[in-house]
């Protein structure tokens, strides 16, 4: 189990960095965009235009913020509302963790059905964009379905991992799944992003 989670951890960092360049390039298009209407267009007498940047960043954001969610989820990233988490025993914080992750993966597996039946109608039809582009719809819904595909087998992994923690009451492993990350940890994934090793206190001397 632990070898089957490090393996989609290690393939969501490389998608999480995929779609981390898409959302970039979404950006530096927008941003042209931008320039050329703004500054370039009024110099060349309107005749300067970058037509489709809206939509090639729609899609770039889209497929670049799916590829991401499974190195959210591994890496226990996403953001927890949790004024009342921390005044709760373990009992009641490991019924919440595994309450929200059985909540999110059926979510997820009613959000991939969704996507899964636009895609496949829209590659049955060979659906094109209504825009001046007319770009073929399967392409980037086939990328924004592989990126959710991702998320929901990693969304099953972390509920088989988290059972058979559970089980077998090992609380450590339990909470590296499912468990709100502590402020140490982030305190430490911070340092180790740096490179920096934090020193032990010399105690005496």
């Amino acid at each position: 189990m632990d070898r089957l989670w490090s393996g989609i951890g290690a393939v969501a960092r490389v998608a999480a960095w995929c779609g981390a360049a898409m959302i970039f390039a979404a950006a530096l298009i927008v941003t042209a965009e931008i320039f050329t209407r703004k500054i370039l267009g009024p110099l060349l007498g309107n005749h300067f235009t970058f037509t489709g940047s809206d939509e090639i960043a729609s899609y770039l954001f889209a497929v670049g913020t799916s590829w991401s969610m499974a190195h959210v989820l591994v890496t226990r990233g996403h953001v927890r509302i949790d004024a009342l988490y921390g005044y709760l025993g373990p009992r009641a914080r490991a019924f919440c963790d595994v309450a929200a992750l059985l909540m999110l993966t059926m979510f997820v597996f009613v959000l991939l059905e969704r996507a899964g039946a636009l895609f496949l109608g829209n590659l049955e039809d060979n659906a094109r964009s209504n825009t001046t582009l007319r770009i073929l719809l399967k392409y980037p819904q086939g990328a924004w379905l592989a990126g959710l595909g991702l998320f929901a087998v990693a969304l099953l992994a972390a509920v088989a991992r988290t059972l058979v923690a559970l089980i077998s009451g090992d609380l450590a492993r339990f909470n590296a799944t499912a468990g709100a990350i502590t402020q140490d940890e982030e305190i430490r994934s911070e340092l180790d992003s740096h490179g920096i090793t934090p020193s032990t206190p010399r105690v005496g001397s």
